[in-house]
C-alpha cells in the first residue's frame, strides 16, 4: 500500500523498437517471477494531466494519445493482460474521457492531503 492507496500493477505493451535488444521487463527485473514479466506499477490518476509523458517508457506525450492507445486495446504481446481489450469508444467519448482525466487535477485540501500515520 502507498500513501495514495493500494499498489496495483498492470501488464503493458512490448518495449519500443529501440529497446528490443534490452527490453524493459518490468517488475520481473526485481522479482525474477515469470508472472511479473511485463508488469508495471499503475500510478494514481490524481493530477494525471500534469504528469506526462505517459506509459512506463514515456512513449505517449498526451492524454489523448493514451486514451487512443487503450481504445485500440493496446498492442498485442505475450505479456498483455487478458483484461486489456479494445474499448470501442466513439471520438466524442474519447474526448469526454480526456476531459474527465483533466478534471482530476486540483488543489488538495490540507485535511485530506496526508494520510494518517500508522503504528509501526
Amino acid at each position: 500500500m502507498t500513501a495514495s492507496g493500494p499498489v496495483t500493477r498492470t501488464r503493458c505493451r512490448p518495449p519500443p523498437s529501440g529497446d528490443r535488444e534490452k527490453p524493459d521487463l518490468g517488475r520481473f527485473t526485481t522479482t525474477k517471477n515469470e508472472a511479473d514479466r511485463g508488469a508495471f506499477k499503475t500510478p494514481t490518476l490524481r493530477d494525471v494531466a500534469n504528469r506526462g509523458p505517459y506509459m512506463h517508457d514515456g512513449s505517449l506525450r498526451t492524454l489523448e494519445e493514451v486514451v487512443a492507445f487503450y481504445n485500440r486495446g493496446g498492442v498485442k504481446n505475450p505479456w498483455l493482460a487478458s483484461e486489456v481489450r479494445p474499448l470501442d469508444l466513439t471520438a466524442p467519448e474519447e474526448a469526454d474521457l480526456v476531459t474527465f482525466l483533466r478534471a482530476l487535477t486540483g488543489e488538495i485540501a490540507r485535511e485530506v492531503g496526508r494520510p494518517p500515520r500508522l503504528p509501526n
